[in-house]
């Protein structure tokens, strides 16, 4: 037997497995299972179909909850209050301003492995140092591991310093760096993907322009924009129809790309077995909210049109923006099922995916409030610098009218494919993740819900850090297994 057919084969046996063993205590009152990963973390798991209680306790809020959590790495006052620590930030700000060009360009020229071994060294070095100077005493709570600790000691100093759209699409274009091979392994006997990725870039077309398609149903209007983003070869089965992974990136609208995403999406490929397409999208300030929406709808149009996939072969899955656009596609699809004039449209382009995993997903538009504003003071990924940047964009959506008609936690979950969202309790996307759940169960949609603990925003990216953000990866790929098998 060939080493390749050595490794597919351990793969084959290894994803017939799940990959979470975990130890669940439940709590039939509340229909939720405390769940203690193999990783040591543990989170709340509920799939009833039951409402979820944001707060367990009554008359909770956000703003409740952050005087019961360590702010500000424990300091006994707030950074960001602190005129001249303020200024000097600034300052510091404006200097790299001149230089930060050159910065990114330069770390952009050394070779993606030579990143990832600096940046995953420096970090084996520094989280003992961290363990034994700081311990546990910097992270919102003693509980969470000692290496968000550690991560939240460098990452709270982010909130001083004015955050920029050049400085957000920058960090996440280092996400391959995060996401080393040799970190983190996947699976044993497993090291490389089984296959090849490919830049994808086809321009669609309508056969007949007085058919109603998928896209001209949404948008109004004919487009010959190309298709761009990546496909991963990632099945490696050899009879049979494949299974795909339709990854929307996150960002907040304003930043990430598809290219940025392919070391993570490479982790889920090789775990679930299962090909990924991520579609690039375009982004804001240079288009708006309608323009994303466009390219995903067309994206999807080719997966299932131009490269023949079944939609119950597709599995959507969308981190924060990402999550949205993917919640509103599901939507659309279920609006053109209902609606008389598209009769004509493609009948395989009317049935929906299989599902949607949802990572943390942005799913409302309207003026922030809850949990969205309150926990900026904690968050580590929108925290309150990211927050003064992004939201004033909200506003090119319309009037407040049009963004709760616009968002996709206030539109119907009517006839919507089962979902598994992961979030955190302490996130600024938690009580508009929890309201959208119960709508979803509220209208019959079968909802698998993740909740961790004192993560912040999107944590499951951080995997080759945290112990929670790998058991969260472990939940999001057994549900993947589970709902493309069935």
């Amino acid at each position: 037997m060939s080493p390749n057919a050595r490794a597919i084969s351990a793969k084959d046996e290894a994803s017939s497995q799940p990959l979470l063993e975990t130890s669940e205590e439940s709590n039939e009152h509340e229909n939720r299972k405390l769940v203690r990963s193999r990783h040591g973390d543990t989170f709340v798991r509920c799939n009833s179909a039951d409402p979820y209680q944001a707060y367990q306790e009554p008359h909770t809020c956000a703003v409740k909850v952050n005087r019961s959590l360590n702010l500000h790495l424990g300091l006994p006052f707030n950074p960001r209050k602190v005129q001249s620590i303020r200024k000097v930030c600034r300052l510091l700000s404006k200097l790299l301003s001149f230089v930060e060009n050159y910065l990114f360009a330069i770390w952009d020229k050394v070779p993606l492995r030579l990143r990832q071994i600096i940046t995953m060294k420096a970090w084996s070095l520094y989280l003992p140092l961290h363990k034994l100077t700081l311990s546990n005493k910097t992270a919102i709570h003693p509980d969470a591991s000692a290496e968000y600790h550690a991560l939240s000691t460098i990452m709270y100093w982010g909130r001083l310093f004015p955050v920029t759209i050049k400085r957000m699409r920058f960090s996440l274009s280092q996400l391959p760096v995060w996401h080393a091979p040799d970190v983190y392994p996947v699976l044993k006997n497993v090291d490389k993907m089984n296959g090849n990725m490919y830049q994808v870039e086809q321009v669609l077309r309508d056969v007949q322009p007085e058919s109603c398609t998928l896209l001209s149903a949404l948008t109004q209007k004919q487009s010959d924009r190309p298709v761009q983003g990546y496909y991963i070869h990632g099945c490696s089965r050899k009879e049979g129809e494949k299974k795909v992974l339709f990854y929307l990136f996150g960002g907040a609208y304003l930043s990430g790309d598809a290219k940025g995403n392919i070391q993570f999406a490479t982790k889920l490929a090789q775990r679930c077995d299962i090909d990924i397409f991520i579609p690039e999208y375009r982004l804001l300030p240079e288009y708006n909210f309608f323009d994303s929406f466009e390219d995903t709808i067309r994206a999807y149009s080719y997966l299932i049109q131009e490269r023949g996939v079944k939609p119950e072969n597709v599995t959507l899955f969308g981190i924060s923006s990402g999550g949205g656009l993917s919640v509103r596609l599901l939507q659309r699809i279920a609006e053109l099922q209902q609606e008389s004039s598209c009769s004509i449209v493609q009948p395989e382009l009317l049935q929906m995916p299989s599902g949607a995993v949802l990572l943390s997903p942005f799913v409302d538009y309207t003026t922030p409030k809850g949990s969205f504003k309150e926990y900026t003071a904690h968050d580590l990924i929108v925290n309150e610098s990211v927050f003064e940047e992004g939201i004033p964009y909200l506003r090119t959506l319309g009037d407040d009218d049009a963004r709760q008609r616009e968002s996709p936690v206030n539109r119907s979950f009517a006839n919507i494919p089962p979902l598994c969202l992961l979030v955190s309790e302490h996130e600024c996307c938690y009580e508009q993740n929890i309201e959208l759940v119960n709508n979803a169960r509220n209208a019959g949609v079968e909802v698998d819900l993740a909740v961790w603990k004192y993560m912040c925003h999107v944590w499951v990216v951080l995997s080759a850090f945290l112990p929670e953000a790998r058991s969260a990866v472990d939940f999001a790929s057994d549900w993947i297994v589970k709902n493309t098998n069935e």
